[in-house]
């Protein structure tokens, strides 16, 4: 993977909390849900475990996604990033304490989410998204505009 490219895809996650998350089951579905991300490009993401798209997901972890920052000016040159991937709830007490953190980290202006809260009193839970193919739509980069990062 090109560094350049990555480091601006990060630029972009980093710029932008929201996306919008498809699923299939039986029903197509999308959600437009807060993102957490990490340096290997795995999207995370919290939800209510009894939503349709955490329903679907639990009957098929085949997922796409898409990333973009909505207060871009239709006039200026647009970026966006679409990502298809394997998702699944996280279920690991190490991995579900180091997603908290990341998230406390990137949701300042909220509360804190605390290990017992999510545990106890949520009925959210943190999912994980593997890339298998992101697509970068970058007008910046000229005439080769869409990269297949994966």
């Amino acid at each position: 993977m090109d560094k350049y490219i990555k480091n601006d895809l990060l630029k972009v996650f980093e710029k932008t909390k929201l996306m919008s998350l498809a699923t299939h089951d039986k029903d197509l579905w999308s959600a437009t849900v807060y993102f957490l991300y990490d340096k290997d490009l795995n999207i995370y993401f919290l939800s209510p475990t009894g939503s349709l798209h955490c329903k679907n997901i639990a009957k098929n972890s085949q997922v796409s996604l898409t990333i973009a920052d909505s207060r871009q000016k239709s006039s200026a040159k647009k970026v966006g990033v679409q990502i298809r991937g394997e998702c699944k709830k996280i279920t690991g007490i190490a991995e579900i304490k180091n997603v908290i953190l990341m998230w406390n980290r990137r949701h300042l202006d909220t509360p804190p989410v605390t290990f017992k809260n999510l545990m106890k009193v949520w009925t959210s839970r943190f999912y994980k998204i593997t890339p298998t193919k992101i697509r970068f739509f970058n007008e910046n980069y000229g005439e080769e505009k869409v990269s297949d990062v994966l």
